[in-house]
């Protein structure tokens, strides 16, 4: 094996590291109300999309984290499974499956999602350069038992409750289903 190749393969590791440490440290810093901190993890040109739309730019995203976090007492975020994709040198995609603990007061919540990342290095360091929140559910946790038999899975306080972005939207979904039924 060449030098080089192992070079480049170690580096790819590294790349992979680095890339999830940015999502651990990302959930730390929401739940630490670290805004600063947040906001290193993006790049200028930021997009973060989630209940209130596609948000573009750094500052405007953290203003959106403000608001959010303003309606919260305790947070909890935490990632689970974590695929990355490297789309060239500097850039890569990546989907993280997520739940994260709210306290939306006077009410715990439970939030299940999944993240569609793109990253990119700047300045030799990963950061985000977009965010996509799906959601699976959302909802107080004492209606937990009964909300994942409903495709009305987002319950977010003072709003009717309404459908989530997955799984019945993803074409392998609806694939599945269409195949069940018609068999």
């Amino acid at each position: 094996m060449a030098s080089e190749d192992l070079e480049a393969r170690i580096r790819r590791l590294e790349d992979r590291a680095e890339i999830q440490e940015l999502v651990a440290v990302y959930g730390r810093r929401i739940d630490d109300r670290d805004i600063e901190g947040i906001a290193d993890l993006y790049t200028e040109d930021a997009m973060f999309d989630s209940t209130d739309g596609p948000i573009h730019g750094r500052g405007p995203v953290m203003d959106y984290y403000r608001r959010q976090l303003d309606r919260y007492g305790m947070t909890y975020h935490y990632p689970h499974s974590h695929t990355i994709e490297f789309t060239g040198p500097d850039t890569a995609t990546g989907v993280v499956s997520a739940h994260a603990e709210l306290a939306i007061l006077p009410t715990p919540f439970l939030v299940a999602l999944r993240y569609l990342d793109q990253y990119r290095r700047e300045h030799g360091r990963w950061k985000f350069v977009s965010r996509r929140a799906l959601q699976l559910y959302a909802a107080p946790l004492a209606e937990l038992p009964d909300v994942l038999a409903t495709p009305l899975r987002r319950r977010w306080p003072g709003t009717e409750p309404t459908t989530a972005d997955i799984p019945e939207n993803l074409d392998t979904w609806k694939a599945y289903t269409s195949a069940q039924s018609s068999a």
